[in-house]
């Protein structure tokens, strides 16, 4: 654990200076080929947000009662796109860790994991109409989580894992720019692979697999819009929605992954962030009880923090 939280707080940092260093190194490129004008030339565009925030209570002899506690989030939002031409590249990388230890420094000392999620998206479009909105395009997502998931106050069943689920859509179709801050992708038909690598959760038929089968394979329409606009000088809104249906199965139940970010910056190292998630898959059978059947259910995720935070740009 604390190799993984020394891990992310490098990559936190690193991508501030990679963005820095990415962008000097493409107007020294650019001046070397075409003069000092090429400096207004800007091909590249990083934006994004990096926040790591921080919870904490403790007591000693307090009448009223309480559960020493601390919690650490961190979220790393990052937009990389690159633009020439009739060419577009847009990349979004979307990344966020957080864990819990309730009861610290008692023998009942229990561990939760918060949050959890590594997204990457990657968009090719090249441009099919002159006034630079409307793109023939290809476009890869991939989902997947850093660490073993548990179904507290059970610490010892996993039911998550990294790979297991891990999801990769891939097709081509048309992307829509009306404006900097939204895109919208419609593909009529695109591939999406489920892995569950996990032979335990494989086996029993966690996440739509076929029982024993690690791998499940759909075919169909998808629908992805993305956002990032500044509301205010200080305040901005990120979302994502992801619709698909499968042609081969149930067609017309349709999955959706919704996320929304909103970043209210203090000043330039503190903001609050309120993070919210909302997922339906018709193949995720979820239990409300023991001796409930299951079946799928609305999944709903919620995180405000208060932090520390680095704006790219």
């Amino acid at each position: 654990m604390k190799r993984l939280l020394l891990s992310c707080l490098v990559f936190f940092f690193s991508l501030g200076i990679f963005s820095q260093d990415l962008v000097e190194v493409t107007k020294a490129v650019d001046k070397s080929k075409t003069g000092a004008a090429a400096d207004s030339i800007k091909y590249w565009n990083i934006s994004g947000m990096g926040t790591l925030n921080v919870a904490q209570a403790g007591y000693s002899n307090w009448a009223a009662g309480g559960t020493n506690s601390l919690g650490l989030i961190g979220m790393v939002n990052l937009n990389i796109n690159y633009s020439k031409g009739k060419h577009a590249w847009a990349n979004i990388i979307d990344l966020g860790y957080g864990f819990q230890f309730i009861g610290l420094g008692s023998s009942s000392q229990q561990y939760n994991k918060t949050d959890d999620k590594i997204e990457l998206t990657s968009t090719y479009g090249y441009e099919i109409h002159s006034n630079k909105k409307w793109y023939l395009s290809v476009l890869a997502n991939f989902r997947t989580q850093f660490s073993n998931g548990y179904k507290y106050p059970d610490d010892s069943t996993v039911i998550s894992s990294i790979m297991a689920p891990g999801y990769l859509i891939a097709g081509i179709g048309i992307t829509y720019v009306p404006a900097k801050w939204f895109r919208l992708y419609l593909s009529p038909s695109s591939g999406r692979l489920t892995f569950v690598l996990d032979t335990a959760l494989s086996n029993s038929g966690a996440f739509g697999v076929t029982a024993g089968k690690q791998i499940r394979g759909q075919f169909g329409p998808y629908l992805r819009a993305d956002l990032n606009k500044d509301l205010a000088k200080n305040i901005n809104l990120t979302s994502s929605l992801e619709l698909f249906t499968d042609y081969l199965s149930n067609f017309g139940n349709i999955d959706v992954n919704f996320n929304v970010l909103l970043t209210m910056k203090v000043n330039k190292w503190l903001a609050a962030t309120i993070n919210a998630s909302v997922i339906y898959d018709d193949d995720i059978s979820i239990k409300s009880s023991p001796t409930d059947a299951g079946g799928p259910r609305t999944q709903f995720k919620e995180i405000i923090g208060v932090g520390l935070s680095y704006k790219f740009d």
